[in-house]
């Protein structure tokens, strides 16, 4: 047999094998094979998700609870020493008490404790803004500023009475709960205050005198007040109303400039009436600087405001003779200024009546 006839054999025996296979071959155990292996690998695949899905689940819940864990609220003393305001406290950590004691001007560090639950409002810090001044310049040594669950305390007693207008003034603007304990120091008498008294006793102790010798002619005994304590009465009154003026309204000037404000000079306008309503009295304008920047120029700066002021006065009708404008610069400080020489308080001017 050829080579040609073997192959063509061949084949013609594989398309018979072929066609016999097809033909006899078990479709339906074949499909019911893959139908269950499909079904374990559907199963398998479902669990799966489901596992992940319940990872997925546990990690939003996870995240949403630490969310919602309660943060503490800031506990914070802030205590004038030596004129100094001292800072201690439970921060979230090092960087925010170093932010908190920059944004609050703090002078010098005390106890420091670190909690990363520890936090801070916004608001309040604003707040603490506000009155942190006045705790340096207004209160004395040992008053305290102190947060705790975020309600505010304010306790110690003031420097002078005066600044209890200012303060309030302050206190007003205040939007968190604040409790105050501030007391008023022991009022001192006055050079003034002390020869009215003097001067008192002596016109009571010869009232009480000429009784004794004619107590028929009481009503004639009394003796009248002198006129140089009737004027110094009408001084002390005039001075008073003055400071009580002053105390709420301070005298302000443009920003780098001897002009006073719009609203200082409806101040000055008061203060004309009163001089006018006194035309007798004479006045002194005292200008005053904290102590940044050099002597001298301090007093030329405390010189031209308050010869500014004595200007508007005079053009306010009040006799140029009346009134003198004295600049001290910063030799008369009422509060001690911070390390960089700085004091709202002591940049002021005052009006002194000095008599007729």
């Amino acid at each position: 047999m050829s080579l040609i006839k073997k192959l063509i054999l061949l084949l013609i025996f594989f398309i018979v094998l072929n066609i016999f296979s097809i033909f006899e071959f078990d479709y339906k155990s074949y499909l019911s094979d893959n139908e269950s292996l499909s079904t374990l690998t559907s199963k398998n695949d479902e669990k799966d998700f489901l596992n992940q899905l319940n990872d997925f689940k546990n990690r939003v819940f996870s995240s949403f609870a630490d969310e919602k864990k309660e943060v503490k609220a800031l506990n914070l003393e802030l205590i004038k020493k030596d004129g100094l305001i001292e800072m201690s406290g439970s921060f979230a950590n090092e960087n925010d008490a170093k932010k908190i004691a920059d944004i609050l001007n703090i002078n010098r560090e005390g106890n420091f404790q670190f909690d990363t639950q520890s936090l801070i409002e916004e608001s309040l810090l604003d707040d603490l803004v506000l009155l942190v001044t006045p705790l340096k310049d207004y209160f004395t040594d040992n008053s305290k500023l102190t947060v705790l669950n975020n309600q505010v305390f304010l306790s110690g007693e003031l420097i002078n009475p005066s600044y209890k207008d200012l303060l309030d003034s302050i206190l007003l603007r205040v939007k968190v709960d604040l409790k105050t304990n501030i007391t008023l120091p022991k009022a001192e008498l006055t050079h003034a205050d002390k020869v009215i008294n003097k001067m008192e006793q002596v016109l009571d102790s010869k009232v009480i005198k000429d009784e004794k010798t004619n107590a028929s002619a009481t009503d004639n005994t009394k003796v009248k007040p002198s006129s140089a304590v009737s004027n110094e009465v009408k001084k002390k009154d005039i001075q008073s109303t003055i400071n009580k003026l002053l105390s709420s309204k301070k005298i302000n000037f443009e920003r780098r400039s001897t002009k006073i404000t719009e609203d200082s000079n409806i101040v000055v306008k008061e203060i004309a009436k009163i001089l006018q309503d006194n035309p007798s009295f004479k006045i002194e304008i005292a200008g005053h600087t904290d102590s940044r920047g050099s002597d001298s120029l301090n007093k030329q700066i405390s010189q031209d405001r308050a010869s500014s002021v004595r200007d508007v006065l005079i053009s306010l009708g009040i006799d140029k003779n009346r009134v003198t404008a004295i600049g001290y610069g910063e030799e008369f400080p009422i509060a001690q200024d911070d390390e960089n020489g700085l004091s709202e308080i002591n940049r002021r001017v005052e009006f002194n009546i000095l008599g007729e």
